[in-house]
């Protein structure tokens, strides 16, 4: 693929790692856990990080996000079942397998790198430093990421108790987060946590309207002991390619291609940071679960993007000075804006209702070309 062409991709893959900021269990014959002190269980859930642990997950979305070309590892997580086996002692020391059939994709996150060992490619990569914008991996979908960081994003937002429940052999306590913000397309978030030490083991995400999870996570199989991490890297397999990259060199890659001024506020809610990840020309607006990001993109870019939301369903629309191609897939709401007479595009989402999106579409196209 040419150079150019690899350029527009990274950015496609960019703006989904930014945008997208989300199975039925077999039934366990032995009692649940008891109710528990909703905010105390949701403190003691933010507290977890510390908390070691190794087990076996299962991850299921039922989001139906359309194929993109390059990022097929990353729909896939959203639109079927992932299976993880993790080993975690601390946020920098931890170890996620994605089994597949036949075949495993290995990620470690140590003190100094992470590494990741892809069984199919016979290939493994070294990635120095953090990187402040990659595209979403598995081990974010585990319960206990992805409950911490649904509650982070969303600190003023109401929770109750929920029904006990038997969880992977655990007498687990459960709390649901209801957002206050009309204007979000997420109904309810329910977790079920160990109540001693507020590691999340089931996470549910459903949309608003909707009786079943869009998004399940959960262990199958947990201890809570400190497991083995390899204090180095993974050996290569004799006869297999190691690859070296390089975060800051991705940032500043990914910075040169969307440089844009952003409004100070858009559909009502404040521009909160121009800049996510090292990435110039990225808008976040709004706060909790009902914020989105607008990013600004090359027109060819916007081109491409329109183009496959018009081919997975997107309805057209006309706005005073420009046109704009939307998708909404619940609960996550798609828009890409093209103005006229401008070299660049706008791709928005968030978790909100679709005419917050359109609202902000409208103030986009009216801009000074000189901000464009």
């Amino acid at each position: 693929m040419r150079r150019d062409k690899r350029r527009r991709w990274v950015l496609v893959g960019m703006v989904t790692a930014l945008l997208l900021a989300v199975p039925a269990l077999v039934a366990a014959l032995a009692p649940g856990g008891g109710s528990a002190d909703p905010a105390r269980l949701r403190d003691l859930i933010a507290r977890s990080a510390s908390q070691p642990y190794q087990g076996y997950a299962e991850s299921t979305g039922s989001l139906g996000l359309p194929d993109l070309p390059k990022l097929g590892d990353v729909t896939s997580l959203f639109n079927g079942t992932t299976r993880m086996r993790a080993w975690y002692t601390a946020p920098d020391r931890s170890r996620v397998d994605v089994l597949t059939v036949g075949s495993e994709r290995d990620v470690y996150r140590l003190p100094d790198a992470e590494y990741t060992w892809d069984y199919a490619a016979n290939q493994l990569t070294e990635l120095i430093g953090d990187p402040p914008v990659r595209l979403p991996q598995a081990g974010d979908l585990l319960p206990p990421d992805l409950a911490r960081r649904i509650l982070a994003d969303a600190p003023g937002d109401p929770v109750t108790a929920l029904p006990g429940r038997r969880i992977a052999g655990i007498a687990a306590a459960g709390v649901r987060l209801t957002p206050r913000d009309p204007d979000t397309t997420v109904g309810t978030v329910d977790i079920w946590a160990d109540p001693a030490t507020g590691l999340p083991l089931r996470v549910e995400l459903s949309a608003r309207g909707q009786t079943s999870p869009v998004l399940t996570t959960a262990f199958e199989e947990v201890d809570l002991t400190t497991p083995t991490i390899p204090a180095e890297a993974p050996n290569p397999v004799p006869g297999s390619g190691f690859v070296v990259t390089s975060a800051p060199d991705v940032a500043k890659a990914l910075g040169a291609l969307g440089q844009a001024t952003l409004p100070a506020q858009l559909a009502g809610r404040d521009l909160r940071t121009t800049e996510l990840g090292g990435i110039r020309g990225v808008g976040l607006y709004g706060t909790g679960l009902s914020s989105f990001v607008v990013a600004a993109v090359p027109g060819d870019v916007g081109a491409q993007a329109a183009d496959a939301a018009t081919k997975a369903g997107a309805a057209s629309i006309k706005l005073a000075r420009g046109t704009a191609v939307a998708k909404s897939i619940p609960p996550l709401s798609l828009l890409v804006v093209r103005p006229m007479f401008s070299r660049r595009a706008y791709v928005l989402a968030g978790l909100v209702d679709p005419s917050v999106l359109q609202a902000a579409a409208g103030a986009l196209t009216t801009l000074p070309r000189r901000g464009r």
